[in-house]
C-alpha cells in the first residue's frame, strides 16, 4: 500500500491492519516524526487500534471523496507539518497558506480536510457542523473550529474548561481496589471506548455508560515528540494517569477485562514508567470525574449480584455468604427432614401391627 495512493479507496481501510511493518512504521513516523520509534523495535500490535481508528474514520467517509482537498497519507502528513510549524495562526490563514497546493480548490473543501487530519493526528474530533460530511453518531460530541481561532487555542480551550475554577484540591486517598474492572462488576457501570481525547471519562447516568479514551499509545507518543503537539503535555500526563489508576497493569481482573473488551494494547503497553496515582490532589483535569467514580465505588451494591462480589466491607461479604450458606443447608435439610418423618411414620405404624399381632 502506497502512501501517495487515495485513502479513500475501499481497499485502504481493508488492507491498513494487514499492510505490512514496513508501512505501519511509515504511517507511525509520518505523525509522529519526533519520536524515535526504531524500526526494529516497533511493534504493530501496540498501535492496532490505532490503526482500526484510521480505517474507520476514512471508511466513514469513503463516499464524500469529492469534498476533500487531501486524499493521501503523503499529504495528510503535509498538513501535519503546516500544523507543527503554524500553532497559532488562525483556521482561516490556515487555509490560506494551505490552498498554494491545491488550485481552484473552495475554502470550506480545504477547511474539511483540514480537520480530518487534526482527527487522525490528535484524536480529538474536531468536525465543524458548517462543513461537516458522512454519518455523525449519537455517542458523538464534534468540536466547532471557528475561522478566527488557532487549534492552538481550540485545543487548550477544551481542557481548560475541565481544569479551570477547581482550586487546590485537599489530599484525598484513592481506595486501591478503585478499577474499571471492579466498577463494570461491582458498580455496573458499563464501558464505552472512546477515539476522542475530549470525551475521556464522560458519563451518562441514564445509560450508565463511562467513556474511556482507548489510544495509550498515542499519549505516549504525543509526549515524547519534541515540539509541535497543541495537546498540552499536562492533560496527556493526566489521562495517561487515569488509565493507569483505572486500569492497573498486573491486575489479573484489569487483565481480563480488556481481553474480554478487545482492548489488549491498553494492557499491553503497561504503566508506561508512571506509578499508579492515589491521591485525588494529584489530578487537576478530570478531578470531578474521578470524584463521581469514587462516589459510585462508594455506594452500596444494588444487585444480587453486586453483593455477591462487593469484597469492599469484609464482614458484610463474609455475613451474605454465610447466610447463602445457611439458607443453602436449610433448603437441603427440608427434604432430608420429610424423608426422616416420612420414614419415622412408617416405622411407628409397623410397631402397632407388631404389637397388635402379639
Amino acid at each position: 500500500m502506497s502512501r501517495t495512493a487515495c485513502f479513500f479507496d475501499e481497499s485502504f481501510a481493508t488492507n491498513l491492519n494487514g499492510s505490512g511493518k514496513d508501512h505501519q512504521y511509515e504511517i507511525v513516523k509520518g505523525f509522529w516524526p519526533n519520536v524515535v520509534v526504531e524500526y526494529e523495535s516497533f511493534d504493530p500490535t501496540s498501535y492496532g487500534s490505532f490503526f482500526q481508528y484510521l480505517a474507520k474514520e476514512i471508511g466513514h467517509l469513503r463516499h464524500h471523496q469529492r469534498h476533500f482537498a487531501v486524499q493521501s497519507l503523503d499529504d495528510t502528513f503535509a498538513v501535519v507539518r503546516a500544523l507543527r510549524e503554524n500553532p497559532s495562526k488562525s483556521q482561516t490563514e490556515l487555509i490560506r497558506t494551505l490552498s498554494a497546493g491545491y488550485l481552484n480548490v473552495g475554502p470550506a473543501v480545504i477547511q474539511r480536510s483540514l480537520e480530518l487530519t487534526v482527527r487522525l493526528w490528535l484524536t480529538l474530533n474536531v468536525n465543524s457542523s458548517s462543513v461537516a460530511v458522512g454519518p455523525i453518531f449519537p455517542d458523538e460530541t464534534p468540536l466547532d473550529w471557528e475561522h478566527d481561532v488557532s487549534l492552538d487555542a481550540l485545543v487548550k480551550g477544551q481542557f481548560a474548561e475541565l481544569g479551570s475554577g477547581r482550586g487546590k484540591a485537599t489530599s484525598s486517598k484513592i481506595d486501591p481496589a478503585l478499577t474499571a474492572a471492579y466498577l463494570a462488576s461491582t458498580c455496573g457501570l458499563r464501558l464505552r471506548w472512546t477515539d476522542s481525547l475530549s470525551e475521556h471519562l464522560r458519563f451518562n447516568p441514564r445509560r450508565q455508560t463511562l467513556a474511556v479514551y482507548r489510544h495509550k499509545i498515542c499519549l505516549i507518543n504525543h509526549i515524547e515528540s519534541s515540539d509541535g503537539c497543541p495537546i498540552p503535555e499536562a492533560v496527556l500526563y493526566e489521562i495517561l494517569d487515569t488509565l493507569n489508576l483505572l486500569f492497573p497493569f498486573g491486575d489479573a481482573a484489569t487483565k481480563q477485562l480488556l481481553i474480554k473488551e478487545r482492548q489488549q494494547p491498553l494492557y499491553q503497553l503497561g504503566s508506561c514508567g508512571r506509578a499508579r496515582k492515589l491521591d485525588l490532589a494529584n489530578y487537576e483535569y478530570f478531578r470531578e470525574e474521578l470524584e463521581y467514580l469514587i462516589d459510585s465505588f462508594n455506594q452500596p451494591p444494588k444487585t444480587w449480584r453486586q453483593l455477591a462480589t462487593d469484597t469492599r466491607n469484609k464482614m458484610e461479604w463474609a455475613v451474605f455468604w454465610v447466610t447463602i450458606m445457611v439458607a443453602f443447608l436449610t433448603l437441603v435439610s427440608i427434604p432430608c427432614n420429610i424423608i426422616q418423618a416420612t420414614y419415622s411414620v412408617k416405622a411407628y405404624r409397623a410397631t402397632l401391627q407388631q404389637l397388635k399381632e402379639l
